[in-house]
């Protein structure tokens, strides 16, 4: 490798982070996601230039061609970011525009690939640099293209492992190894057409419709088999309403991306790639996983020529949910415009309504269809009478009958079929078993009479027939009623059932001996398919014999006919039982409380949570619905009955197991199931424990799916003190955690919370309900379930700001976004049904409004704007939809067209739509040419004219308008007052006044509700017809709740948290909440921890001029209340004796903190101190004011030692460790530019001054006090030696905290937005270790004293002994992580929103937060790692 070529990677490297940075300061909405790419870029340089660093320090080591093209592959993509990022057409807006026009270029999308793209080249030359160092050890020349092949493909193999992926499902899967195929001569000229398409494609879609027994499966597996033959058979899937995975679409995409990953190498590389970058799909929606892993990579992938693939899909109308059927179907379509690979897709099923409408949907170019019903009867006959001649050709030697049966017989079980192949199939079993006289049997068909009753009579007959001779043909009743029982227990377990189980775990459920279920199950071969070994699944022959059992009408004998809802009462009995006796905590035996459940292997998991406790977990609620409502009481769902001891005793291990199923969000439609079925008159405990265990699973659906054991840990920690589960587990709580704060006393309105990593920019309700749809700052509309709060897909396809979203009439969803398109999308399909430029160009009409003025007769109004409109829309009663435009000009789009009209009001331009009227009218603020001229009209669309003006003349206050269904406009203003105008009394109310501002505001679809957000975090709400006012919360949260809507019942409400990336869901039916248990309802402004952690010292907004001391320990408190003003600045001596506090009434005061009594006031200027620091050793209390004076006190005789000045604008200030300088940063007068001045406190002697020094920089002083370090303004570290008087620097980029270690030899570094700590050689200034993942920001850095841990503000972290090659992370004792409490390593104890404020202290494992509640406070055991998880 070109020495040159590493230079240049770090040069550019180098610029292009420094934009970035830059990007991410200035830019207020740069996604945070822009630091990872800095820092990989970054990373990349240093990986680049250790290769270069082992190239020249051996001539043993070549670099490969291959790593030769990576490496200038990389240098051509850091150029090519360089020029996306820095055009000089930026740089002149910048200028023009200022700030403002600095705007990110990349989606999030196109950042995580770059982000990727990095991570490959790191990894390329980090394996060649493992490999040749390697090399040089063992003198061995090893290959690395066979190393990286062989990283590729074990790489490759995990990426698929992530695939939801249903084994079953495959045609030729294990357990369907013996279901038939086509026999030779039989459906030859179908399955001639069938190949034919399947090799040309002339329509991609391939419809086979027929009813049951028809044998549309077996020609389904016939035709994968021989396009597998031909190696055209891209993957098959096969639903089957018996079996669990199989039987709906969760795994579908994922199957067949694992199908097709064994197709080509270069499609399997395709797909993982596809994984790698986006793997959150994987749990999201159909559309978003097909759009991802199937037409992604096929569109990618370059094979040569244009192969052709097919996929067989079976049973489609068994895949149920109607919704997914019909999203797959017009998924299906989207193979027309595949380039690259001739894609087709064939599907079966029976001729179901919904799949009938589905297919009407789709163009007839894209699809053909056969119903087998065409087939001429006579093809189907002879097909039937070739599979009868065959299976009896086939047992005739064995039996020795030669002429056996007759033709006349063969003609005559052929009429019976009624073309019906499982009847022909299900004969052939019953004859051919060998423990009977196959003459006898076939006798026994014949000799019976021909039933009419529609088209399975004579199926329902052969049923009858096989069922009699299995469980009649013995002698005495006592007999047949005990063989009957066993049949109902064993058979119609098996045809209830929701999924296939094998023998054994069959017997297991039922508690049965496996030898009796096999017992049960040996005469009924000819109906069933029953496996040789017992750990196989048992599965019907056909899905006409589970019809036929539950059919009374059908099986009309009761020996056999199966109660179904008694039989689901017997199954919800044994699930329970199965439940109560084997589900344990931990019973995978995860590593730590943080792990997440794919740590389990699937193996493990199936060993210890078995197959049968595994199906009892998923589906006993649904067997208890499904028993009858007159039974429930005496299965258990009373008070005190086997649904509350449940509850009580196995809830958190049901969780738990739920979790590690991935199953979730179906545990908390289980719950609400349940809570469906209650008696709201009865067994008030039971409602009770039931609605707690709803709102606990829902308030941590998302944490208990990503890690099992925090429903002991982190679940129930922070859930209400009177929560019933909560007390119920007590015990369960972690030993490790021996202290924590009160936590609110019951559930509140608020039901849970979801993450959505971005900013919301709108919300809504679907029309019915089901769904919450949430649009996004990047352009993306996220679909989510109202229910559980899960993602169900996302909508693609804006690259803007979505601005409104608005259901109309037929469910669709319309969007308009600042990208200047409108689109119609049917939600819940994904599918986008249309898209219109709405980005009409702003001008301003020379026109005067003179001539809409005389045409309206009543309003003259401005029509120029300096800016586009926001875009926004509003459906009307007619079902047309308003659509404001960014020109400003309000246009008209029928759902029926593909254009908008005319603007409707050519001379208004409006800034704002804020909705519309049951009559039509339309609620518009216009633009005019200043804030005063602007207007609040009602327009009628209709007639095109101006109905009325709102005669209001403060409309450049308002914040917010709500347009309601009962003709009321809602106006919040900035000054906190709450207004209604009544449209048609055309008068306004006032609902309050209040002292905030309301964020976000909207009324329920019926107009009944009116709820606001406020800028103190409060949430109202109004009954508007009643009059009555509920506050739903008041809370003391850092960010306020913005946007809002409202369910269409009134009872939910969503409302977003734009800053914290999340929304949530509120019930607003309960009124006013306030449940929180005694303590101080004041929001903590900051809280000070003592240096020997005995004390705390918080401060509040409502009243500041109070100081709150704690201990720690005892749990006492002073309220120190001497300052008269707001106090500024409070500091702990290092002995934790004096507390000092400065107050802008000019007073400083030292206090006792044992007694919180006050020693003497110092006094400075009323509201002049901005600094108060006491030295390390405690000799000096320094105060830093606004003049740039530093006063240098003795705390003891209280008396003022020295003064020294500054520029203006006190900082920082440092003291060394033995108090003899003090470092003073402050401001250079009139400018943003920062000094630094090193004073000796005892000679009083400026010691080192510079005006260099970036505004957000840390002092560090090293403890002999010969060199400090801060950070210029131009970028590097400096580390000044005051005795040599040199300086030398370090590129550390964005420093937060810096800090030397007591001898002196390393210097810690935090990185301000890569979230790291770098520690650096203070003699070679080489970078020795790295500590990733340091979240939040580090700002407080120090070393311990004995040099193996960094005291810092999240804890302390261990200081890894391993090189910097290496970037281990090490963690030991107690630290924060983010949103995680750690110990080492290890994730212990996830944190809510509520305590990941930066504004935290520890000490000795005891961590206080602030939070909604105040203050908050975790103490954990010490003394060594824990040593295990309980």
């Amino acid at each position: 490798m070109e020495p040159g070529t590493a230079i240049a990677i770090g040069q550019v490297s180098a610029k292009v982070v420094s934009i970035i940075w830059k990007y991410y300061s200035d830019v207020k909405d740069a996604e945070s996601n822009i630091t990872f790419l800095a820092n990989e870029i970054h990373d990349f340089r240093n990986v680049v230039q250790s290769l270069q660093d082992l190239l020249q320090r051996s001539s043993k080591v070549s670099v490969s061609a291959a790593l030769e093209t990576t490496i200038t592959q990389a240098l051509t993509d850091i150029n090519s970011l360089e020029t996306k990022l820095d055009p000089g057409t930026r740089a002149k807006a910048m200028r023009r525009l200022g700030k403002r026009a600095l705007k990110w270029p990349f989606t999030k999308k196109e950042v995580d690939e770059w982000v990727v793209r990095f991570q490959r080249f790191k990894a390329t030359v980090n394996l060649a640099l493992n490999t040749d160092q390697t090399s040089l050890i063992l003198d061995v020349d090893e290959n690395i293209t066979q190393i990286k092949q062989h990283h590729d493909a074990i790489e490759q193999d995990q990426q698929l492992a992530k695939l939801p992926f249903a084994a079953d499902a495959s045609f030729d899967s294990y357990h369907r190894q013996h279901e038939t195929h086509c026999i030779e001569n039989t459906r030859v000229e179908l399955l001639q057409k069938l190949q034919t398409w399947g090799a040309s494609h002339q329509r991609p879609i391939y419809w086979l419709s027929g009813m049951a027994g028809t044998g549309k499966s077996t020609i389904a597996r016939t035709l994968a088999a021989r396009l597998k033959a031909s190696k055209t058979l891209g993957g098959s899937f096969f639903f089957s309403r018996s079996s669990g995975e199989a039987s709906n679409a969760v795994k579908f995409v994922g199957t067949l991306a694992h199908h097709l990953a064994n197709v080509s190498p270069l499609l399997k590389g395709s797909i993982c790639e596809a994984i790698s970058l986006h793997e959150a799909v994987t749990g999201q929606g159909l559309r978003n996983q097909w759009r991802e892993f199937i037409v992604g990579p096929l569109s990618r992938v370059r094979l040569s020529g244009r192969p052709t693939l097919n996929i067989v899909v079976d049973a489609l109308d068994e895949c149920g949910s109607d919704d997914d059927i019909r999203l797959l179907l017009q998924l299906f379509v989207e193979v027309k415009d595949l380039t690259s690979i001739n894609m087709g897709i064939f599907v079966s099923s029976r001729p179901d309504l919904v799949i009938r409408l589905g297919f009407e949907d789709i163009p007839e170019i894209t699809h053909q269809k056969l119903d087998l019903r065409e087939i001429p009867r006579h093809l189907v006959e002879h097909d039937i009478l070739v599979l009868l001649k065959r299976e009896f050709d086939r047992i005739r030697p064995e039996r020795k009958l030669p002429d056996w049966p007759s033709e006349q017989d063969l003609q005559s079980l052929v009429r019976r079929s009624n073309c019906l192949f499982i009847y022909a199939v299900t004969v052939c079993r019953y004859i051919i078993n060998p423990d009977w006289d196959p003459e006898e049997r076939l006798s026994e068909i014949l000799d019976s009479n021909l039933v009419d009753g529609g088209d399975t009579a004579q199926l329902d007959a052969v049923y009858m027939q096989v069922l009699s001779s299995a469980l009649l043909d013995v002698r005495g009743e006592e007999e047949i009623s005990r063989l009957c029982d066993r049949f109902k227990q064993v058979v119609g377990s098996i045809v209830t059932l929701f999924d296939e189980l094998s023998a054994s775990a069959l017997a297991e459920l039922l508690c049965w001996p496996v030898s009796s279920v096999n017992t049960a199950l040996n005469r009924l071969h000819s109906v069933l398919n029953i496996p040789g070994d017992v750990e196989s699944p048992i599965r019907l022959l056909h899905p006409s014999f589970h019809d036929f059992l539950l059919s009374k009408k059908r099986c009309r004998d009761e020996r056999f006919c199966t109660d179904e809802t008694l039989m689901h009462g017997e199954l919800f009995s044994k699930c329970m039982g199965a439940m109560s006796t084997t589900l344990k905590r931990n019973a995978c035996q995860l590593s730590t409380p943080g792990s997440p459940p794919q740590d389990v292997d699937k193996k493990t998991l199936d060993t210890r949570v078995p197959r049968h406790v595994q199906y009892a977990c998923n589906y006993w609620s649904d067997h208890l619905a499904r028993a009858r409502p007159d039974s429930r009481m005496q299965l258990g769902l009373r008070d005190d009955g086997k649904i509350h001891v449940f509850f009580k005793k196995s809830f958190l291990y049901w969780l738990e197991a739920m979790s590690l199923l991935g199953k979730m969000s179906h545990a908390v439609l289980m719950i609400t199931q349940l809570t469906s079925m209650l008696d709201f008159g009865n067994n008030h405990s039971l409602r009770a424990m039931v609605e707690d265990a709803r709102r606990f699973i829902l308030n941590n659906r998302g944490l208990i799916e990503d890690a099992p054991l925090q429903a002991y840990a982190s679940a129930l920690v922070f859930a209400p003190s009177e929560s019933l589960i909560r007390n119920c587990y007590l015990d369960q709580q972690p030993s490790w955690l021996n202290q924590h704060s009160t936590v609110e006393r019951r559930w509140g309105s608020c039901i849970q919370t979801v993450n959505l990593f971005e900013w919301v920019s709108s919300l809504a309700f679907s029309s019915d309900g089901k769904y919450i749809v949430a649009g996004l700052h990047r352009g993306e509309i996220k679909l989510l379930d109202a229910a559980t709060g899960a993602l169900h897909s996302i909508l693609e396809g804006h690259s803007g700001k979505v601005s409104t979203m608005t259901f109309m009439r037929n469910g669709s969803l319309a969007s308009v976004s600042e990208d200047g398109t409108l689109r119609l999308w049917e939600p819940v399909t994904g599918v986008n049904r249309r898209t219109m430029d709405i980005n009409f160009r702003v001008s301003n009409d020379s026109q005067s409004s003179h001539d809409f003025e005389r045409r309206t007769s009543t309003f003259t109004l401005a029509t120029s704007s300096p800016l586009p409109a926001e875009p926004s829309l509003s459906v009307m009663p007619s079902g047309d939809v308003a659509v404001l435009c960014r020109d400003g000009r309000l246009r008209i789009w029928s759902s029926e067209k593909d254009f908008l009209s005319d603007p409707i009001f050519p001379y208004i331009r409006t800034s704002h739509l804020y909705g519309c009227l049951p009559q039509g009218t339309l609620v518009i603020r216009s633009s005019g040419e200043d804030e005063n001229a602007a207007e609040l009209l009602l327009l009628d669309p209709s007639t095109r004219a101006a109905v009325e003006r709102i005669d209001f003349d403060r409309l450049d206050t308002v914040k917010k308008v709500a347009i309601s269904s009962a003709n009321i406009v809602a106006l919040a203003l900035i000054d906190g007052s709450l207004l209604l105008y009544h449209v048609v009394a055309r008068s306004f109310s006032e609902l309050g006044v209040y002292a905030s501002t309301v964020y976000g505001l909207g009324f329920s679809p019926d107009g009944s509700i009116l709820i606001s957000t406020w800028t103190n975090s409060t949430i109202r709400s109004w009954n508007i017809k009643k009059q009555v006012q509920s506050l739903i919360v008041s809370s003391h949260r850092s960010v306020p709740y913005d946007l809002v809507a409202v369910s269409p019942d009134n009872k939910q409400a969503v409302i977003s948290q734009k800053f914290l990336r999340t929304i949530q869901i509120w019930d607003i039916s309960l009124g006013e909440t306030n449940n929180l248990s005694g303590l101080p309802q004041a929001a903590v402004q900051s809280i000070e921890m003592s240096p020997c952690g005995k004390y705390l010292a918080t401060m509040t907004r409502e009243d500041d001029t109070v100081i709150r001391l704690h201990d720690t320990k005892t749990t006492a408190e002073f309220i120190l209340l001497d300052h008269h003003d707001e106090v500024l600045e409070i500091a702990f001596s290092p002995d934790d004796r004096l507390l000092a506090s400065a107050s802008s009434d000019g007073t400083i005061r030292l206090w006792n903190t044992s007694t919180g009594v006050a020693g003497v006031m110092l006094f400075q200027k009323p509201w002049s101190t901005t600094e108060l620091v006491f030295s390390p050793n405690g000799e000096y209390l320094a105060s830093g004011n606004r003049s740039g004076e530093v006063r240098i006190w003795d705390p003891v005789s209280e008396e003022l030692q020295c003064v020294f000045k500054s520029r203006e604008w006190i900082k920082d200030i440092t003291f060394s460790v033995d108090g003899k300088q003090v470092a003073v940063v402050s401001r250079v007068s009139m400018h943003e530019s920062w000094s630094l001045d090193l004073w000796d406190v005892g000679m009083q002697q400026l010691l080192y001054h510079t005006d260099d020094v970036d505004m957000h920089t840390s002092i560090a002083l090293s403890y002999d006090s010969k060199n400090i370090a801060y950070k210029s303004s131009n970028g590097p570290l400096v580390i000044y030696n005051t005795q040599i008087k040199k300086e030398r620097s370090i590129d550390t980029g964005d420093l937060q905290a810096v800090a030397f270690s007591k001898d002196d030899k390393l210097l810690a570094t935090s990185n301000l937005h890569g979230f790291k700590i770098e520690l650096w050689s203070t003699d070679t200034l080489q970078r020795t270790h790295v500590i990733h993942d340091c979240y939040p920001y580090i700002n407080r850095l120090s070393f311990t004293p004995d040099g193996t841990f960094l005291d810092t503000n999240i804890g302390l972290l261990k200081i890894a002994q391993t090189e910097v090659g290496s970037f281990a992370k090490s963690r030991s004792v107690w630290s924060r992580n983010n949103d995680w409490m750690m110990e080492g390593s290890r994730k212990m104890l996830w944190l809510p929103h509520d305590w990941r404020n930066r504004n935290m202290e520890h000490y000795n494992g005891v961590f206080v937060f602030k939070n909604v509640l105040g203050l908050g406070c975790l103490g954990f055991t010490q003394g060594g790692p824990v040593p295990g998880i309980e």
